[in-house]
């Protein structure tokens, strides 16, 4: 077999955007409003983070934080589209983030104690950023074998062992 000849789950157009965090809200709001985006496609599994999860990541891509910053959309007809109601466009994956970031910018949640309106560098913001992906599958069933693809393999840190891992953090910081 050769590498080749495996067939890709994606077709990624060739549309790529980096988005600051403080433009991300407007940025999906617009393709909302002008492109009919669907943020919580039947697929999702909806908004699942907790509020604490929520600010965990915002201080994680403060303080340059490189992954999770890619955020998956699918257009059927992303290349050739004339209206909004021409094709479907959907959240692939990343609704959790989009959803954190906008809490944040719009001053719902707090990141290291402050609301974003309380940082007085918010100019600053626009260095941290996220990479929207648009891939361009035209049928809904392979949308669905990618979403499978992305979601299927990973396994969820335990509360265990995250704890075992702050509890290395706690001994190393005392000096133990």
């Amino acid at each position: 077999m050769k590498f080749k000849d495996i067939k890709p789950f994606h077709d990624f157009g060739n549309y790529r955007i980096d988005v600051p965090l403080s433009s991300l809200p407007n940025q999906v709001s617009k393709w909302e409003k002008e492109l009919g985006l669907v943020l919580n496609p039947d697929f999702q599994r909806g908004h699942i983070w907790s509020e604490e999860q929520q600010v965990h990541y915002i201080e994680f891509l403060l303080r340059e934080g490189r992954s999770g910053r890619d955020i998956l959309f699918n257009h059927t007809k992303w290349e050739t589209y004339q209206s909004k109601d021409d094709g479907d466009f959907v959240c692939v994956d990343g609704l959790q983030r989009i959803t954190a970031i906008t809490r944040f910018v719009m001053n719902e949640i707090k990141a290291f104690g402050c609301y974003f309106s309380e940082y007085e560098d918010p100019i600053r913001l626009n260095r941290f950023t996220v990479k929207i992906h648009v891939n361009k599958l035209a049928e809904r069933k392979d949308v669905l074998e990618w979403y499978l693809q992305l979601n299927a393999g990973g396994t969820v840190h335990s509360q265990e062992e995250l704890e075992r891992v702050r509890g290395l953090l706690e001994r190393d910081q005392i000096g133990v």
